[in-house]
């Protein structure tokens, strides 16, 4: 073994042993050391063996190698020439392979020459079939190979060998695209030539014909705008109206025109989509549009010069600023506004429903030229050139613009016309509501309303008659006596309220049936609109004098409660109309596209909430003044007066007398049902419930009040029980509501006023505070109950103090 290998496979400790036998003088150091020495030795000796072990296995299996080259030398030396064999097999291969790659590619070039050959001879064939029928005139069949060689076929004409092809006499000269092309160009002028005859002669089945040649020879644009321009020509004709049509024959000529191009659009249509492919027919409807946008700007200024709009428009404004409205503008020239009025509301309908018409039917086709490519849809669509060529000689100049969404043409004649009309429309309709509200109060009837002519007593007067109980009075004990006629509410209202309010529905009704929310908007807003009928009514009962004499407080009462009657009514009144106008926008307008207008439309009219609600407002203060001033001073007299010489300590021979004879009960029919029956003849039903509601409230407060001051025994607690409960019935047959919540206090008193001693005070006071407490309503508390206790004469001070409740 090397040194190199002894020093790599030195030993650990060795160093050890080394240092010990250089510096130690031990001899017990010196002997371990020499036991270590020897164990590494045993050690070495048995790793030596091991190497030379390995070494012979080495050797042996380097002897077996050697045995085997002589055998891979004879192997190599057998193969040799099958691999010499192999190699040249594979050199012949691929020449083989490359001999087969050149076949393949002259046999395809053969064949390729073979199919231009035979397309040559074919197109040589067809080449003279196409100029023999143009020599024919074989329109319909050129036509057919035309475009087969300007579609599928189009390769041929570009062929090296389609020179081959013109051997055709006269043909020599010209390529077979020359051929082809010149071809088309003269079928073309002949195909155009004949469809301008055909329609001079008005021959249909020779317009069809043509029509339909067009797209085989290249020129669907051209098919398309003369046959639109054959649309526009017979428009004319079919849009005529009768000359002996009266009334509004402006808005008839406009339907008939907008019924005649939806005709043509819906009956031409499948031969367009037929013939030149999902939607081109979109390209016919931009000419369409245009020509109808002509012929209904023609109709407008017809109309505007026929029915000197522009005067009109100056009588209106000038009416407006005078303070004698009726001497600028007389009876037959306000009739002829309105006539007007209603013909411009039908005009605007009638174009509103033809561009939503219009919008219906091109949206899908701009949808089915997008779906091919864009560069379709603007090849197919109307050039701003093109439209501005059709357009009026006013609007050569302006910019021509499609709208992407439907294809159709922004600013037309009629866009421009239907401004105009839309303010002429809200000038005249707010002339129209102006003057009308002012005919309405002028033409009032408040003084032919009946049941004025006296003033209605106050509470001061009640007691001036001193009616003595009669049968008439006891009978209206056991029947109310306070009228059941039904009367309608206009009975006791301003003729003006309902009038006024007919304008203000026919007025928004005009503006709903335009469709346009600018005009909604506008009459919603405008001024006639919203002057308050009750306002109005005043300020006609102020200036115009009575036409019947009644006295100063007649004349005022009237005043107050027609005013009254007047902002119930409109409050109903507004109600149902901003009901009915809401749901008639939803319904007629849901087909309209643009969703915002009818959202314009409807905040339009939620305008008249907030005069519902200042209408409720005033209405509500008005009756609360009325209860305040007039109707508790008259139940607080009614009580006094039915008091008058009643009490309430009886003996039991009073007692009696009472029962046969309930002065009380009498006096309060009859001077409540006196005073109802005058308000209720005055005041609609929803005005005299509300006065009525104020009264019992106030009667049951101020019975309340009364009955602390008074003394009772038994008998007297006990007839002040049934007086309560039978005034309690008189009134709930009179009101038709129940009245238990107003009168709980007091029947709580009545009860414990009856009681037949201290003992039974706590079961009523407990039945009453449950009854109240499922109800969530107020009842006497115990401070209450025992302060009208001390109302009783025959109960003690210390019983009821000593009572706990």
């Amino acid at each position: 073994m090397s040194a190199d290998a002894n020093d790599a496979h030195s030993l650990p400790g060795t160093p050890e042993i080394e240092d010990v036998l250089a510096h130690s003088t031990k001899i017990d150091d010196f002997l371990d050391a020499y036991r270590r020495l020897e164990l590494e030795e045993a050690r070495l000796d048995l790793e030596i063996s091991d190497c030379v072990e390995a070494s012979a296995e080495t050797d042996r299996q380097f002897a077996r190698l050697f045995d085997l080259r002589h055998s891979v030398h004879q192997v190599c030396d057998v193969l040799h020439p099958a691999q010499t064999a192999i190699d040249a097999t594979a050199a012949n291969a691929g020449a083989i392979t490359g001999r087969l790659r050149f076949l393949d590619q002259e046999q395809a070039s053969l064949k390729h020459a073979l199919a231009m050959i035979e397309n040559t001879a074919l197109l040589r064939l067809r080449l003279a079939e196409l100029i023999a029928a143009m020599q024919d005139k074989n329109i319909d069949f050129a036509a057919a190979l035309i475009h087969k060689y300007i579609t599928s076929d189009a390769h041929v004409l570009d062929s090296p060998l389609a020179a081959f092809a013109t051997s055709p006499p006269g043909a020599a000269e010209l390529s077979p695209r020359a051929v082809v092309a010149s071809a088309t160009a003269e079928l073309v002028d002949r195909v155009s030539f004949m469809f301008s005859a055909a329609v001079e002669c008005n021959n249909t089945r020779e317009i069809s014909r043509c029509f339909r040649l067009f797209p085989l020879l290249g020129e669907e644009l051209r098919g398309l705008d003369m046959y639109s321009d054959f649309l526009c020509s017979i428009i004319a004709d079919k849009s005529r109206v009768p000359g002996d049509i009266q009334g509004s024959i402006y808005a008839v000529r406009l339907t008939r025109l907008f019924e005649v191009i939806a005709l043509v659009i819906d009956n031409h249509f499948p031969l367009v989509e037929s013939h030149y492919g999902p939607g081109r027919m979109i390209r016919v409807i931009q000419r369409l549009q245009i020509e109808g946008a002509k012929r209904a700007g023609m109709i407008l200024d017809f109309f505007e010069d026929e029915r000197h709009i522009k005067r009109r428009m100056a009588q209106a404004q000038l009416s407006d600023k005078s303070k004698l409205p009726e001497d600028l503008v007389p009876d037959h020239d306000f009739k002829d506004i309105t006539d007007i009025l209603g013909e411009l509301v039908l005009l605007e309908r009638q174009i509103a429903t033809f561009s939503r018409f219009l919008e219906s039917r091109a949206t899908p086709e701009v949808k089915a030229l997008l779906d091919e490519s864009v560069e379709c849809k603007n090849r197919v669509f109307l050039s701003p050139a093109a439209i501005l060529k059709h357009m009026p000689l006013a609007m050569q100049n302006d910019h021509a613009k499609l709208d992407d969404r439907t294809g159709l043409v922004v600013n037309t004649p009629l866009s421009l016309r239907l401004a105009w009309l839309t303010d002429t429309y809200i000038a005249f309709e707010s002339f129209f509501v102006s003057r009308s509200a002012t005919k309405v109060v002028l033409l009032d009837d408040t003084d032919a309303l009946p049941g004025w002519a006296e003033a209605m007593p106050d509470a001061s007067e009640l007691d001036s008659a001193k009616s003595k109980p009669t049968s008439s009075a006891q009978r209206a004990w056991h029947k109310p006596a306070i009228s059941t006629r039904v009367l309608s509410d206009t009975v006791h209202t301003s003729s003006c309220v309902a009038d006024m309010f007919f304008v203000l529905r026919t007025a928004l009704d005009h503006a709903i049936a335009t469709q346009q929310p600018s005009a909604v908007e506008a009459v919603s807003h405008s001024k006639g609109l919203q002057a308050p009928v009750s306002t109005q009514q005043q300020q006609q009962q102020q200036q115009q004098p009575p036409k019947e004499q009644i006295s100063a407080v007649a004349a005022h009462q009237r005043q107050i409660l027609v005013s009254l009657n007047n902002l119930d009514l409109a409050s109903q009144y507004l109600q149902t109309t901003a009901n009915e106008l809401a749901a008639r926008v939803a319904a007629e307008w849901d087909r309209i596209p643009q969703r915002d207008h009818i959202a314009r439309a409807q905040r339009a009219l939620e305008t008249f909430g907030a005069f519902l609600a200042k209408f409720t407002h005033s209405k509500l203060r008005a009756i609360e003044q009325l209860g305040a001033q007039v109707v508790k001073p008259w139940v607080r007299a009614i009580l006094q007066q039915s008091y008058r010489d009643i009490k309430y300590v009886l003996t039991d021979e009073e007692f009696n007398d009472v029962q046969n004879d309930n002065l009380f009960q009498k006096r309060f029919v009859l001077k409540f049902s006196h005073m109802m029956r005058q308000l209720k003849q005055r005041l609609t039903r929803a005005n005299y419930l509300a006065i009525l509601d104020i009264a019992t409230a106030s009667l049951a407060a101020d019975w309340e009040r009364a009955i602390r001051q008074s003394k009772f025994n038994m008998l007297g607690g006990i007839m002040f029980e049934k007086d309560v409960r039978e005034v309690q019935r008189f009134l709930e047959l009179e009101t038709g509501a129940l009245l238990r919540k107003k009168f709980l206090r007091l029947v709580q008193c009545a009860d414990l006023l009856a009681v037949e001693g201290i003992a039974d005070v706590c079961h009523i006071f407990d039945a009453h505070s449950a009854a109240a407490d499922i109800a969530a309503q107020t009842v006497l508390g115990q401070n209450e109950a025992k302060a009208i206790l001390a109302n009783r004469i025959d109960i003690s001070e210390k019983d009821i103090a000593d009572l706990e409740l």
